[in-house]
Order: structure tokens, then sequence, then C-alpha cells
């Protein structure tokens, strides 16, 4: 059950990556005019992401990942490394009300980008 514990905390801190790298990437590409920032997918995908872990928040509810992986978690004794590794990585030991204000905040961000360096619902590849 562990092996099952630590592929959710990875998948859950690959959507966190996400959400974070895009709040930097996304108004860089935007000024160096990088086509695939303007993937309008893409950036849904991201808008998406970081207003479902703001609900999250504001309802008091945990995400589901969470959930899964302590549910996994409970089943077994120990973590690996790379288990305790990432797990220290996703979670902060902070009041929940500042992770309610930071992730307001990241929305507001992510807003303010889809108005500064709107995507494109003609995004061709290439």
């Amino acid at each position: 059950m562990n092996g099952i514990a630590n592929f959710i905390l990875f998948i859950h801190l690959i959507i966190a990556i996400f959400i974070s790298a895009g709040m930097v990437i996304f108004p860089i590409g935007g000024l160096l005019n990088w086509r695939w920032c303007k993937n309008f997918r893409l950036r849904v995908t991201h808008l998406g992401l970081i207003v479902v872990v703001f609900i999250e928040t504001l309802i008091g509810v945990n995400c589901p990942l969470t959930v899964a992986e302590n549910y996994f978690r409970a089943q077994t004794t120990h973590q690996s490394f790379i288990g305790s590794l990432m797990n220290n990585l996703l979670y902060w030991n902070m009041a929940e009300n500042l992770f309610f204000y930071l992730y307001g905040i990241c929305v507001v961000w992510v807003l303010i980008l889809w108005i500064l360096f709107p995507p494109s619902r003609n995004f061709v590849r290439g």
C-alpha cells in the first residue's frame, strides 16, 4: 500500500509543480512571445486547478488526493525516503488561514495573467 500512497503523492506533487511553475513561466512566456504559453487548453487546466485548490480551502475540504494518500498510507507502517521527501515538499506546516490567503493571491495572479497574456483559442502547434 505504501507504493500506491507514494504514487498518489507523486501525482499530487506534479500537479502542485504545474500550478506553481505556470504562475512564473506563463508571464515569462508572454513577454518572450512563446506560443505554447498561449495554449488555451493548458491555460484553462492551469486556471481550473488553482481555482479548485482555492475552493477546497475556502469550504474546508481536504483534497481528494490527500484523502486517498492518507488512506493508503494508513495501511502501511513506514514511508520510503522518496515518499518522505515528496511529502515534505508538498505539505507545509502552516495555519490554514494562511493557505486561504496564499491560494487566493494565486487565483488573482492567474486571472491577471489571463488579462495581460490571454490564451489563444486558435493555438497552432509548431
